[in-house]
């Protein structure tokens, strides 16, 4: 056997007999599908005097098995059947190039038990390639004799290849258009879009799908027939001459969309989503025009529109402070009128603002906002205002979601109104528990300094009568013990003028007077009385107003308060007395709770004390309150002193702390300048006489307290 020929090529190229080409063309000419390949091998058997000619293509899904497309042998059809590639000539063909073997084939293929069964023993195949050159399968020829002319065997089987490929091509083109066409319908029928087709220069209907029918409420004949416009809305922008603009852009960007008002069959008015696309259908240019009916999602937009209204409307018409915190930054997104004027921002400076920078806590206010809790009051908050003033607060929490994200909105009230009304409040009910109190002691008080003073004169009178017989007697240590009897019993009854004075309110004499001269010649006093290990300080101003006053009381005032200054010094320190003119506003007084307004005089006794203990100072003013030793206090010396103070109008007010000594602060009402009163003022102390002569004897008073 000659190796050449063996190999691809197998000779030079002749060109077959114009006759056989013009044959084949013939052939061929007139025949379609699978007649073409049938007559494609029956014809190349014929020409070339060979025993078997068949084309062969791949089985689907299995590339190692060969399909006969066209078999003719000993000039017969065969019908179609499938063979292993493997260990066949056709294995060196297909995929590859074009192989001849002139003889031997059964020695060469003895798998392939066809060839000996039939005798066969020369073999040229050819490959089929796409146009991109993938294999589509070979096309092959077989005798039982040499072949005549190898060159021709070659040049037929290129030409026929050819021929092969070009129907093998076409038929897939065919199956894949009608796959496409049979998609496109099926996916255009079942659309649930409604689907129209526009003619490209026109824009004329030429097809609906069924969804389109269903929607507008016409059939598909009555929808290629009408226009446009007599399924839109009709009035701008929704009428025939926008839609014609909608789809020249269309034509012109390749797709575009938009939203448009409808009218139904029935008349009634609808909204679609409309998306205008330029396709190839059938070769031809169209527009497609691809709506869905929106209209429920435009009712539902006009109603959250609406809603956001209200809730714009409600946000920013609310009277407390609403603020819009992000949960995760914990910055403010939103604040309405309310908050502005609140805080003193701006909306644009509140937005963005970390929510903790109002709060006096940010820890606290960070724990409120980042809490697992979906809302509720939060106890009382103090914020801060763009100037620095802070301000009592009560907020309400509510938390939702929004645009996905966790969201916190604070209703913040300002409640300074409120809580300086329960302040009030308070006061005056402290004030009204201490006014009940105080009378409650004062008539107990008084009853029973009325019953120890009638006691006490009948005492008195009889220790009178027991010093004149005890006189007769000359008994000396008789006459001391009854002297230190009368003693004890006109203490007594300066205890019970105290309690009356506290009880009663005793006005005295009550005149026009300079606090400061009263002062001057009181001080004098004082200062006689004190140990000299205790400075006493005096401040006062002359040029004070007056005041109605008892000099007498004020000197009582200034004894009991002295004498307090002196026991809490423990005798070391200083005492100091001062006279001020002073504005109050809002103070309250220790002794009756009431709140204090208004100009006073301010007559001030301060000592360097270790200072008073607030649950002393609640009761410091109440007869018979001491923290004194027993027999070194009565307990009337403030008592007394709320007496008088109170019986002028005047108020107590106490000044103390903890090793920071106490001042008491005196408060009386001064005299206008045009005050008649002022005019009859009395300077100073009314003096005695001293160069008058002293005067004995006895005189009886009957008295009843």
């Amino acid at each position: 056997m000659n190796n050449a020929a063996d190999s691809p090529g197998g000779g030079s190229a002749v060109a077959p007999g114009e006759e056989i080409l013009h044959g084949a063309a013939v052939a061929v000419s007139t025949t379609e599908g699978d007649a073409v390949f049938r007559d494609l091998v029956r014809y190349l058997a014929t020409s070339l005097g060979v025993d078997v000619a068949f084309v062969a293509l791949p089985t689907e899904g299995d590339s190692c098995r060969l399909r006969m497309l066209a078999f003719y042998v000993d000039g017969k059809m065969v019908e179609d059947f499938e063979y292993p590639l493997a260990g066949t000539p056709c294995e060196t063909v297909i995929g590859q190039t074009y192989r001849i073997y002139p003889s031997g084939l059964q020695e060469r293929f003895p798998v392939d038990l066809d060839f000996k069964n039939m005798g066969l023993e020369c073999y040229a195949g050819y490959p089929l390639n796409d146009a991109r050159g993938a294999p589509l399968g070979l096309i092959a020829v077989v005798s039982r004799r040499p072949f005549a002319s190898p060159v021709q065997v070659e040049s037929m089987l290129k030409i026929f290849a050819a021929r092969v490929v070009t129907e093998i091509e076409r038929r897939r083109s065919d199956q894949a258009l009608q796959l496409a066409e049979a998609s496109y319908r099926a996916i255009f029928d079942a659309a649930e879009d409604a689907i129209f087709v526009h003619d490209w220069d026109t824009g004329a209907i030429v097809d609906v799908n069924p969804k389109a029918c269903h929607v507008y409420g016409y059939t598909a004949d009555e929808l290629r027939r009408i226009s446009i416009g007599e399924i839109s809305a009709g009035v701008p922008p929704y009428t025939a001459v926008e839609a014609a603009r909608w789809i020249e852009q269309a034509k012109r960007e390749g797709s575009v969309n938009f939203e448009w008002h409808r009218r139904n069959r029935d008349g009634s008015l609808h909204w679609d989503d409309v998306r205008l696309k330029s396709a190839i259908i059938n070769g031809r240019p169209h527009v497609l025009a691809f709506s869905r009916d929106i209209t429920e999602r435009k009712r539902a937009e006009a109603a959250l529109r609406s809603s956001e209204e209200r809730y714009r409307l409600l946000f920013e018409m609310e009277c407390d402070a609403i603020l819009l915190v992000d949960v995760p930054t914990m910055r403010i997104i939103d604040a309405n009128r309310s908050a502005v004027a609140l805080y003193g921002y701006t909306r644009g400076e509140l937005i963005g603002l970390p929510a903790t920078e109002l709060s006096v806590d940010p820890e606290a206010t960070m724990h409120a906002i980042q809490g697992q809790t979906a809302g509720g009051r939060v106890p009382l908050r103090y914020h801060r205002k763009k100037g620095g003033a802070v301000f009592p607060v009560e907020i309400a929490n509510s938390r939702f979601e929004l645009d996905g994200r966790p969201t916190l909105q604070a209703a913040v009230r300002d409640v300074t109104e409120r809580q300086c009304a329960e302040e009030a409040r308070n006061q005056l009910e402290a004030q009204l528990r201490q006014a009940q109190k105080m009378e409650a002691i004062g008539h107990l008080t008084g009853g029973i300094a009325h019953d120890f003073n009638n006691i006490l004169t009948s005492i008195l009178g009889y220790v009178a009568l027991a010093a004149d017989r005890s006189a007769a007697r000359a008994d000396p240590k008789l006459e001391h013990y009854l002297d230190q009897a009368q003693t004890a019993v006109h203490r007594a009854r300066d205890l019970i003028h105290q309690m009356l004075t506290f009880s009663r309110g005793q006005r005295g004499e009550p005149r026009p007077i300079s606090l400061a001269a009263v002062l001057a010649e009181s001080s004098k006093l004082l200062r006689s009385t004190l140990p000299s290990t205790i400075e006493l300080v005096t401040q006062a101003r002359r040029e004070l107003p007056q005041t109605m006053l008892d000099p007498v009381h004020l000197e009582q005032i200034l004894l009991n308060l002295c004498i307090n200054a002196r026991d809490a010094i423990q005798g070391s320190g200083t005492i100091r007395l001062a006279l001020n003119a002073v504005s109050e506003a809002g103070s309250y007084c220790a002794s009756c709770r009431q709140r204090i307004d208004g100009d006073y005089l301010e007559l001030s006794v301060a000592d360097t004390g270790p200072g008073i203990a607030p649950e002393v100072v609640d009761r410091m003013f109440e007869p018979f309150f001491t923290t004194k030793e027993v027999g070194k206090g009565s307990g009337m010396g403030l008592a007394t002193v709320h007496g008088i103070v109170h019986e002028y109008g005047g108020h107590v007010c106490v000044r103390t702390a903890p090793g920071g000594g106490t001042t008491f602060r005196v408060l009386f009402a001064p005299l206008a300048h045009d005050d008649p009163m002022a005019a009859d003022a009395v300077i100073g102390m009314p003096t005695i006489d001293r160069a008058e002569a002293r005067l004995s004897g006895r005189v009886l008073v009957v008295e009843d307290e």
